[in-house]
């Protein structure tokens, strides 16, 4: 199926169960769904002077034109009922449009689309199919800032890595991927020729993400915030990645700046690159963590840092590393 729809193969089934060609057939209609709201969605971005705003927030961030629409990103209009009446006019239900987390349910029943006055990013899997969207509010009142679709039959997002249906080709031929937070971080570092980029949208790296990296490189590079969050996920990866053949290492992040601003400031590229080349390995990163939040003249504290490595340093192989972060 696969490479049949890689080379335009029509596929064949000469016996299969009526239920499972059922649930084929309405995932193939959710995909057409989910790829007719991202078109419509990057086209009102482009031409709508609705979303005016949306494209002087992006042009703000440094974004341009060629990038966005490499990516599909676009803008929801604010009006509640946009989308479910332009899929219901194409032929789709309104349980169809809720089935994809384009439209969802209110207080008082009726139904209303989930992304209203949003930038939306559409979502994809590996093989670059449509299967959620996220979409970043446009005013300060609007809560939260960043809502994803909702988990559903295609969109699991534990399972996603923004951007990987452009990244893969250059992750392998680089050997490493580059992961960052966010849906900006991710085009901002594409836009700089850092196309091995792939995001964790917001969350701590999960075991399924680290397996279809692993798929592909030996060496995975954590670009993330340098808060508490982002040093989390950081430490989350070690976790996950125990028993994989893969080298885990971490770019030392400036406090207060993300990957998509040091990206599109004047020379920013060559900027970033540098900091990815100085990565550390986790383990020297978790080390350092822990030195950076000790107190040397308590000796109580002292204890406490220490009591804190002991696990990092016997998690490392015997080697002049471990002697090294030992001393």
């Amino acid at each position: 199926e696969l490479l049949g729809e890689r080379y335009g193969v029509e596929m064949t089934r000469e016996q299969e169960d009526p239920r499972a060609e059922q649930r084929r057939r309405a995932r193939n209609r959710m995909s057409e769904l989910l790829e007719r709201a991202a078109g419509f969605y990057s086209a009102f971005l482009a031409e709508a002077p609705e979303a005016k705003k949306a494209r002087d927030y992006l042009a703000s961030r440094g974004l341009e034109v060629e990038v966005l629409s490499q990516f599909g990103v676009g803008f929801a209009p604010s009006a509640w009922d946009t989308l479910i009446l332009r899929g219901q006019r194409a032929g789709f239900k309104v349980e169809e449009l809720a089935a994809t987390g384009l439209a969802q349910k209110g207080r008082n029943g009726g139904m209303y689309d989930r992304f209203r006055e949003r930038i939306t990013f559409p979502i994809r899997d590996a093989r670059g199919r449509a299967v959620g969207f996220g979409a970043r509010a446009m005013r300060p009142d609007q809560k939260p800032k960043y809502l994803n679709s909702a988990e559903n039959e295609l969109f699991h997002k534990s399972e996603i890595l923004y951007g990987i249906d452009q990244a893969r080709p250059a992750m392998a031929k680089a050997g490493r991927a580059l992961v960052v937070e966010g849906y900006t971080d991710v085009l901002a570092l594409h836009q700089a020729g850092l196309t091995e980029t792939v995001g964790i949208m917001g969350t701590a790296i999960t075991e399924q993400q680290i397996a279809q990296l692993s798929a592909t490189v030996d060496t995975v590079i954590l670009a993330l915030d340098a808060d508490a969050a982002g040093r989390k996920a950081m430490l989350r990866a070690q976790e996950v990645a125990a028993g994989r053949k893969l080298t885990i290492r971490v770019v030392a992040m400036p406090a207060g700046e993300d990957p998509a601003e040091i990206a599109t400031a004047e020379g920013g590229g060559e900027r970033f690159l540098e900091m990815v080349a100085g990565a550390v390995d986790l383990p020297e990163f978790q080390i350092s963590l822990i030195l950076d939040g000790v107190d040397s003249d308590s000796p109580q504290d002292r204890d406490r840092g220490l009591g804190e490595a002991a696990p990092v340093l016997a998690a490392i192989a015997a080697g002049a590393m471990r002697e090294e972060l030992t001393r």
